[in-house]
């Protein structure tokens, strides 16, 4: 019998051993799933978002029937909202359409002879926005998943005669085709369009440009201060919440970089950052000395001719990672609220390594 007793014991000790093991692992691997985890890796697959077709207003513009105004007017107005008197008057710049002279400069636009050369390079290269509407759905799941009682925009493609890419309004988004022709498009050379923009006007860019810009719209600055702090963090608010529409978006499309330039980034952060810190420039309300890290450029002119333009939107951007992974707990919108660019580079605890 004591034989008997002794053997139970040992292996009452093992099988207590083997538990304890067991849920030692466990914990261990919740910790890791945890800490690998991406909060913007979400699962929209039971998200329903309404069905949709991106409109195409330069077609129907095109298209004008020059017998029947009031009837075309009325039409366009009814498919587009206030959308189309915005358009006429505001992105084609061709009066009103109250205006004596609106059937005559409409007729003007469509017929003049490089338009419709830029409209036949449209068609050409855009004859199937599939692709483009497919991108914006999962989009759209993702923006309803995050944003639940927000709208989706109403999406279209229009002409605006080299003036917008992109022009948000009445809750539309319009996608100026013409400036999504390739790099090498004949009219950018016609129109002696810098290189540092050009080469990003292709297909590639629209997705993430559009969501971009939706975003910068529907999270208006809402900062405290207007020192190039507060402008850092606004823009990569903005950039994270790209991030999190566009997960799967290389880093170069959501910002536009060459990978040279977004390498220039990673590999000089830390300078870059004591740079800002040691020129005491973060809290700087010169509206002057804010543009130079943030206006559009081939470069950022304070660094050298091989860094990236709008430098200090890409520090911002890394503040804000930064800030979501050391705070799990804030949601997009908690992000969105905080208005504090001081408390929130402190939250982020945001200190580059060299």
């Amino acid at each position: 019998m004591g034989l008997i007793f002794y053997s139970t014991t040992i292996l009452s000790i093992i099988f207590n051993m083997k538990q304890v093991l067991l849920y030692i692992l466990l914990a261990c691997s919740l910790f890791m799933v945890s800490c690998g985890s991406d909060p913007l890796d979400v699962d929209t697959s039971t998200i329903e978002v309404q069905p949709f077709k991106i409109e195409r207003l330069e077609q129907d513009l095109f298209a004008f029937d020059t017998n029947n105004v009031d009837g075309f007017t009325k039409k366009m107005q009814t498919k587009y909202g206030k959308f189309y008197p915005l358009f006429i008057s505001g992105i084609i710049n061709n009066g009103g359409v109250a205006d004596s002279s609106y059937a005559f400069r409409l007729k003007q636009f469509i017929s003049d002879k490089d338009m419709k050369a830029v409209y036949a390079d449209c068609q050409k290269t855009y004859s199937d926005l599939t692709f483009l509407e497919q991108d914006f759905r999962e989009v759209f799941k993702r923006h309803k998943y995050h944003f639940p009682e927000k709208n989706n925009p109403k999406v279209i493609t229009m002409m605006s005669g080299f003036n917008q890419s992109f022009v948000y309004a009445d809750s539309t988004l319009a996608i100026g085709l013409e400036m999504f022709l390739g790099e090498k498009s004949v009219f950018y050379q016609m129109l002696a369009m810098p290189r540092y923009k050009s080469q990003f006007m292709n297909k590639e860019n629209i997705l993430p440009d559009a969501t971009r810009i939706w975003m910068l719209n529907e999270f208006p600055y809402t900062m405290q201060k207007s020192d190039l702090l507060s402008e850092m963090v606004y823009m990569g608010k903005i950039m994270y919440l790209t991030d999190a529409m566009l997960p799967n978006v290389h880093d170069t499309l959501k910002i536009q970089y060459t990978e040279k330039q977004l390498d220039y980034c990673i590999q000089n952060e830390f300078n870059i950052w004591s740079y800002f810190a040691a020129q005491k420039l973060l809290y700087t309300t010169d509206q002057a000395e804010i543009m130079k890290y943030t206006a559009e450029g081939p470069f950022t002119a304070a660094f050298s001719k091989e860094s990236a333009p709008r430098i200090g939107y890409w520090i911002g951007w890394q503040i804000v990672r930064q800030y979501m992974k050391n705070n799990p707990e804030v949601t997009l919108q908690d992000l969105i609220n905080e208005t504090d660019s001081q408390l929130l580079l402190s939250k982020s605890k945001y200190k580059p390594k060299k």
